[in-house]
């Protein structure tokens, strides 16, 4: 049974309060991060008399680095500063709209990623993997055949008592690294090479302009987000991303109360018709408006029925 209109949202209620106290806008996204949604929020950025900075609620699986990129960008050309929060899971390309952010709030359960892009698998339709694998396994089979020229060239000088010259304890340290490790290397693909470091340059590129505007990224911290790393999963918590980013913090009370008013939605990523792209708040009353420029009302702020679901408090 649907809530009446008239009905108390707390949602609603407690964003309107952020928005303020604090002179913000609060949007929602838990949805796949694709295109085109990027779109969709130039739209209603665009539409809307906007407040002076804009607070993100961000969960999602990842998805599409460019809509990524594009999404960061509609919120930092369009307020003054951009807040992102994350209340639990938000990975990949989700990680990469947070590096456009002026500032993060973590929750106690929030959950970023490293910046893995995803490529297709060979001959798989509609089947992906982590643009991680493949690097991962390139700088472990340079390990381990390093490893094993060392092994075999310093048994080969021992062994020999240092009667067998450095050349050709080389040569033969040379010779069996190469049988043992050439059938493997044999078997990796140039092309699939070529794309996972094309994946790891867009995923690079797009973190560095973003930077450029927000200014949070520590030092080396883009280069670990994409490549260090261990696996698409890893857990970055509020305390791992205060080695990374400069302005990390827990979420305030009134940002509580709306993840709180918001429960399940606010942090597991949601998908098909049920995802949530839509500003909780009220827009700016046209009188107040500090943007002369922008004078048309936007009477649809959320995205259609069939693509967003209203947010609104269970029936009792």
């Amino acid at each position: 049974m649907a809530t009446p209109a008239s009905a108390p949202n707390p949602i609603k209620e407690a964003a309107n309060i952020i928005a303020a106290e604090d002179d913000t806008d609060v949007f929602m996204y838990n949805a796949e991060i694709k295109r085109p949604y990027d779109r969709e929020l130039f739209d209603l950025c665009g539409k809307r008399i906007r407040r002076k900075n804009v607070a993100l609620i961000l969960a999602s699986e990842g998805g599409d680095p460019d809509a990524a990129y594009r999404i960061a960008r509609c919120f930092q050309e369009h307020y003054d500063r951009f807040t992102c929060v994350i209340p639990g899971y938000c990975k990949s390309a989700g990680t990469i709209i947070a590096i456009g952010a002026h500032e993060l709030m973590m929750s106690d359960a929030a959950e970023l990623g490293p910046i893995d892009v995803q490529m297709s698998k060979r001959d798989e339709l509609e089947e992906w993997q982590s643009g991680l694998t493949l690097t991962s396994a390139i700088r472990a089979l340079h390990e381990h055949s390093f490893a094993a020229f060392e092994h075999f060239f310093l048994t080969t000088m021992q062994r020999s008592k240092k009667r067998v010259t450095f050349k050709t304890a080389t040569d033969i340290a040379a010779k069996l690294t190469a049988g043992l490790f050439g059938p493997v290397f044999q078997h990796i693909d140039p092309m699939m090479v070529g794309e996972s470091f094309r994946a790891t340059s867009i995923a690079l590129h797009y973190g560095v302009r973003l930077d450029m505007h927000s200014e949070n990224l520590l030092e080396d911290s883009l280069d670990f987000l994409i490549s260090k790393y261990p696996t698409h999963g890893f857990v970055i918590d509020r305390a791992e991303a205060e080695n990374l980013f400069k302005r990390v913090k827990k979420p305030g009370k009134a940002y509580e109360t709306l993840i709180d008013a918001l429960e399940e939605t606010a942090y597991d990523p949601l998908s098909g018709n049920a995802e949530i792209r839509s500003f909780l708040s009220d827009q700016r009353e046209e009188e107040e408006d500090r943007h002369g420029d922008n004078e048309e009302a936007n009477t649809g702020e959320t995205v259609p029925r069939s693509q967003s679901r209203t947010l609104a408090p269970a029936a009792d």
